[in-house]
């Protein structure tokens, strides 16, 4: 199983004209290193690379010469930006204004590093952002020229980001503006205008409610934040009507999603704590009421009142918003989940401090490790008594989360706030689950009790979780358990066993323990459970169930089993293996020939999966061997699906090989989407929705069918722009470009046919079984086939609004149930908004 999660799940960001890079569901790509550090750490010892470097001519000799002094200079100020404001310690003023002044004088001679070390350090260390703000104010204060420079840099970048769609840079890059504010480095009047850029779209009051929309709203609410107290004492008018604006548009928003459930990860009550627009704007509105005072984090600009009175106050040009990106690129406000106890009197301390820890996690998204480290420092900087920490307390277990504010258990609720995040995540999975462990990694007692605690606040409302979240947290459990020798307290869900076998709590225990077999072996999961779990794991482990066993079979069965075993144990080639079907078959007189066709289809899939059933990499040579004789048998839909339906009785004990077999012989052409989606729906399967595996193998098959549509037209992209160029060199006729527009234009209009009858088609199949009597065994059955339905429809909703009227036509009529219609104009106001 991928528990990667979604192919190219990353973050979504912006993209210019022309072919746009996107992944399977059509969501803009955002790129990032891999390995992204928040800083560029210096050399230890001398220089990196060179000569000096691995394989280089004095490899294996020590230092060539001395440190270079420029080199040395600049990996100091880099060393003191980043370090500077670490800890709320009494020296950090006098931190502060030491620093300035080293800047400042350094600032000539090393002006690049100085400025690229600034705008790295603001960007990915978010929580120290009164810190650099304050440095910032300073270096303007002292010299002007310099502050202008400063503030010059992270303007461009802030335009560079919008260009991108880059909204977590943009909403850290506007906090800091904000905060230039109180250092006199800008005027009121210019965050204003900064503010009124993205408030533009909402002139008039009658704004339409739209993802970009969401998006400008909530960056303008988070800057106001902290922006408010300064624009009170200069622009006070010019404040209210922009919180004023942004409040009409944050109620006609809750108002069209009034009742819509789609976004919401537990459905027994209204979220508690959510960071949806209209939470934030609640936290504003509070800050307002007591006099724009944010005090969770340190702000030391307010030590240095009189130096920045006098300085001098820069303008700034005019912000653009982006006009060419898509409504996925654009970031959605999604709700933090209270998973724990929490004080009401802190709520806007908690979500200050939440919304520094969920500003880390995606600023730092490109290196888990460097990510884990920054986050048990964000805790460093608060204002003395805003919370407990439990890594720094002698007991731990005395710390009350009910009344203190617990920073553990927050960063815990953030991080699986992301894993849980709807429609869709930022990220894929598994960049939760490896950052998980790397906290854990660093606290190994306390972090293992916190992340226990999360999971068993979500198990105690399982019964209301969305049915994909519970799917995440299964992968997101197995994965973690996995890296910690598989030890988890499983005597806390021993009553899972006793409950129906398609309840909430079962379904979700029971999928846990199959990845965990999957990760390791049977025996292994088995040791390590109470003797109750027996119900919920394999009698035996996973294996193949051939069909054609000398015990079930009849004499001449097995002469034809016989024959075609040992021709391909004993390499045979295709032609043989057909000869030998066909001379077979051919005696048996008793049957017509589509029946004859059948059993030979049979009998050559049931051995050609044994044949493969050793390992992957067997099944892969198997099917690639023998795919010109499968694909002779797969000759009409019938057919294809008989292939499909043996692929699962063989692998009926062993769903991780059949999700993959399944997948290699839809790569192979031996099968297509459209059987693959009939297999699935089967009335057979009527009983067994709550299984996972059937909807991992649906979204394997249509997220290869989105992907090859966005290969093609990266393909078709590339014809055009050689076609061109070809003719703009008036290259010689006989000449031609590697792959012809016409074709390439050819193939992509089929395979986006392909893809618009694999939406319909499915959407089709889930509409019929919801509207039928027949279509589950009870309430809990179609409570999850339901739930798979909505998460079809969230995923998806790009393909499935570009076919809207088809479905509105053909699917979401009358005589579909009234929760199945509903589901759909769900969808449809989740895709306007």
């Amino acid at each position: 199983m991928d528990f990667s999660g979604r192919v190219g799940g990353g973050r979504r960001g912006g993209g210019g004209g022309g072919h746009r890079n996107v992944d399977e569901f059509g969501r803009e790509r955002r790129d990032r290193p891999h390995q992204r550090k928040p800083y560029d750490r210096p050399a230890r010892g001398g220089h990196r690379g060179g000569h000096g470097g691995r394989g280089g001519a004095h490899a294996g000799m020590g230092p060539v010469g001395p440190i270079d002094e420029a080199q040395e200079i600049e990996s100091r100020l880099s060393s003191l930006i980043v370090k500077v404001g670490d800890k709320n310690t009494p020296t950090l003023q006098n931190n502060l204004e030491a620093l300035s002044v080293v800047l400042e004088k350094d600032c000539v001679k090393h002006e690049l590093t100085v400025m690229r070390t600034f705008r790295q350090c603001v960007l990915e260390l978010p929580w120290k952002v009164t810190v650099y703000s304050t440095l910032a104010g300073l270096l303007n204060a002292k010299n002007s020229e310099t502050g202008e420079k400063v503030v010059a840099l992270m303007h461009a970048v802030l335009r560079g980001s919008l260009a991108k769609g880059d909204w977590g840079s943009v909403k850290v890059l506007m906090r800091f503006f904000a905060l230039l504010v109180s250092t006199n480095s800008i005027a009121a009047s210019t965050l204003i205008g900064m503010l009124d850029t993205f408030l533009a779209p909402l002139a008039g009051g009658s704004a339409k409610v739209s993802a970009s929309n969401n998006c400008y709203v909530f960056i303008v609410l988070s800057t106001l934040l902290w922006a408010g107290r300064s624009l009170k004492e200069h622009a006070p008018a010019e404040l209210e009507q922009r919180l004023e604006l942004a409040a009409k548009y944050v109620q006609a928003q809750a108002e069209i999603n009034q009742g819509n459930t789609l976004s919401t990860v537990f459905h027994d009550t209204p979220p508690k704590g959510s960071n949806t627009l209209a939470h934030l704007l609640d936290v504003v509105r509070a800050v307002a009421g007591n006099d724009w005072k944010v005090d969770a984090i340190y702000a030391p600009f307010e030590l240095f009142a009189s130096e920045f009175a006098q300085a001098k106050q820069h303008e700034l040009p005019a912000l653009e918003l982006p006009t060419e990106l898509a409504a996925t690129a654009f970031y959605t406000p999604s709700e933090f989940l209270q998973l724990v106890p929490s004080p009401s009197d802190q709520a806007v301390r908690k979500y200050v401090l939440q919304d520094f820890i969920a500003d880390t996690l995606t600023q730092l998204e490109g290196n888990r490790k460097d990510c884990g480290k920054c986050l048990m420092q964000i805790h460093n900087l608060c204002n003395e008594d805003v919370c407990s920490v439990m890594t720094a307390v002698q007991h731990p277990e005395d710390v009350d989360p009910e009344s203190t504010l617990v920073f553990e258990y927050m960063m815990a609720e953030v991080l699986f706030s992301f894993l849980l995040q709807l429609p869709e995540g930022l990220y894929r999975e598994m960049y939760y689950t490896s950052l998980a462990i790397e906290l854990r990694k660093a606290e190994p007692v306390i972090l293992a009790n916190v992340f226990e605690t999360m999971v068993e606040s979500i198990v105690a409302r399982v019964q209301f979780i969305d049915v994909e979240c519970l799917n995440r947290l299964s992968n997101w459990l197995a994965v973690y358990i996995s890296n910690f020798g598989f030890q988890w307290d499983w005597t806390k869900w021993e009553s899972a066993a006793s409950e129906p076998v398609d309840s909430p709590k079962h379904r979700f225990v029971q999928e846990t323990l199959l990845k965990l077999i999957r990760l390791s072996y049977l025996d292994r999961v088995r040791a390590m459970l109470p003797d109750s779990y027996s119900a919920l794991i394999p009698a035996k482990a996973p294996a193949h169930n051939f069909k054609f066993t000398v015990q079930a079979m009849d004499e001449r069965t097995r002469e034809v089993s016989v024959a075609v075993g040992r021709c391909l144990k004993s390499k045979g080639s295709v032609e043989q293996a057909l000869a030998i079907l066909q001379e077979h078959y051919s005696k048996w007189a008793d049957i017509d020939d589509d029946r004859r066709q059948s059993l030979a289809r049979e009998m050559l899939v049931e051995h050609v999966l044994l044949l493969g059933s050793k390992t992957f990499s067997h099944m892969l040579n198997a099917i690639e061997k023998f795919m010109p004789a499968l694909q002779k048998f797969g000759d009409s839909p019938e057919a294809k699906l008989q292939i499909a339906q043996v692929t699962e009785d063989f692998w009926l004990g062993n769903p991780q090989f059949f999700a993959i077999t399944i997948d290699k012989l839809v790569n192979y052409r031996v099968i297509d989407p459209a059987t693959v989606i009939a297999m699935l729906f089967d009335d057979g399967h009527v009983g067994s929705w709550s299984k996972f595996q059937y909807w991992e193998i649906l979204h394997n098959t249509v997220k290869k069918v989105n992907m090859r549509v966005v290969q093609l037209q990266g393909r078709l992209e590339a014809a055009v722009t050689a076609a061109n160029a070809m003719a703009d060199d008036d290259t010689p006729a006989e000449t031609q470009p590697a792959e012809s527009v016409e074709h390439v234009e050819a193939t992509l209009a089929q395979m986006v046919q392909e893809q618009r009858d694999v939406v319909v088609s499915t959407a089709r199949h889930f509409a019929r079984l919801l509207s039928s009597g027949s279509g589950a065994s009870g309430e809990l059955d179609r409570a999850w086939l339901h739930g798979r339905f909505k998460e079809f429809l969230r995923t998806y909703r790009i393909q499935v609004m570009e076919n809207a009227s088809t479905l509105e036509s053909s699917v979401f009529t009358a005589e579909a149930s009234g929760d199945v219609r509903q589901a759909f104009e769900d969808v449809r106001k989740l895709s306007a908004a």
